[in-house]
């Protein structure tokens, strides 16, 4: 491993992280030996209401499987709702300041740089590349030497990475045989919509497992857009497809969830040792707007407090009351590999370990 010395904020920024110079982290203290060995992260994103997919169980019994069995926090908060592009860096830098233009560590980019691996051990799948938020501008996150693999799952694109020609390679190739064994086809009784970017989703849910099996990677994060069009398209009647469409996309993506949780609880190996995050970047609006649309607006209850619901190995099955933030995902996912997140401005939780870290 490379868990080296810990860097202050002001030898980071002089580091240049996005021009690829190296940069290490300290262990976590104390270390523990987690079950977790790969954890998949589903950011239900692009804005999607805790009382659909957290508060609705008979229209979504798959999360409600995870919450049955995991553990729940309800009220996690999000400061920033109207900018998705804020909104989602922050969520998974653990740091407010993030921007697309200048951006922080990932928990991919912690904990590969914390054990060295190949790039294919941490993949980054977006449904769209034009919703790749934090990677598109030229301090891309993308370009540092830890960082993964991203997959734009419409069209089964590869984005600009830093992979080796061996890795990239073999990722070319695993999407070949993607592509022809007709893995994103996934045949669902709730289908997509038809279109970009629900297809996209719908690919980007059907990879996870494929993923899971060929290169067994620490992280998986995938950054789900559907639910964005509870605000309706000007290219149709906003009244007829704005909230009806946003809970079609609910629908699909339970299904799609489903598959992912029965692969892993039915396999040998992974049912041992993988955890399961679901957490968007914020919510949506309370209520429907005489326009038939959802929007996602300061002042909502339900847009600027999100539940977080965490499944796997080392996690208490409950419910926490309390008000948490969307900062404190990264330092909890990084807990559980034994790496600090120094740039994270979040705390990992408390409540939730099966092992006593309260002091930790």
């Amino acid at each position: 491993m490379t868990l080296g010395g810990r860097l202050n904020r002001r030898d980071f920024i002089k580091a240049g992280i996005a021009t690829g110079a190296a940069f290490s982290f300290e262990p976590a203290e104390p270390m523990v030996d987690f079950h977790t060995k790969h954890l998949v992260w589903i950011i239900n994103g692009n804005g999607s209401r805790k009382k659909d997919w957290y508060e609705n169980p008979a229209m979504f019994p798959n999360y409600s499987r995870l919450v049955h069995e995991g553990f729940v926090y309800e009220e996690s908060l999000n400061e920033t709702v109207a900018n998705h592009d804020l909104a989602v860096v922050e969520l998974l830098t653990g740091n407010a300041a993030a921007t697309p233009d200048r951006m922080y560590p990932t928990p991919l980019h912690y904990v590969r740089q914390a054990y060295g691996d190949s790039a294919t051990r941490y993949w980054m799948i977006n449904s769209v590349s034009s919703y790749g938020q934090w990677c598109r501008s030229a301090n891309c996150m993308l370009k540092h030497e830890s960082a993964p693999v991203q997959l734009v799952a419409a069209g089964n694109q590869l984005g600009d990475t830093a992979l080796t020609a061996a890795e990239k390679k073999r990722t070319h190739e695993f999407l070949k045989d993607m592509s022809a064994d007709h893995a994103w086809e996934t045949g669902l009784e709730n289908a997509p919509i038809p279109r970009s970017p629900f297809v996209g989703d719908a690919a980007g849910f059907a990879a996870i497992p494929h993923v899971l099996k060929e290169f067994k990677p620490r992280l998986i994060v995938f950054h789900q857009v559907g639910h964005d069009t509870g605000h309706g398209d000007p290219d149709y009647f906003r009244k007829q497809n704005g909230y009806f469409e946003y809970q079609k996309v609910c629908r699909t993506t339970d299904e799609q969830l489903g598959y992912i949780l029965d692969f892993v609880k039915n396999d040998p190996y992974f049912s041992r040792n993988t955890s399961i995050v679901i957490r968007p970047e914020f919510g949506r609006d309370d209520e429907v707007n005489e326009f038939g649309q959802l929007n996602h607006s300061c002042g909502y209850d339900q847009t600027c407090r999100s539940a977080e619901i965490w499944w796997g190995p080392d996690f208490k099955s409950g419910v926490e009351k309390r008000l948490t933030n969307r900062r404190d995902v990264v330092p909890t996912i990084a807990r559980l590999f034994n790496v600090e997140t120094p740039f994270a401005e979040g705390l990992p939780h408390k409540e939730l370990w099966k092992t006593d870290l309260t002091n930790s």
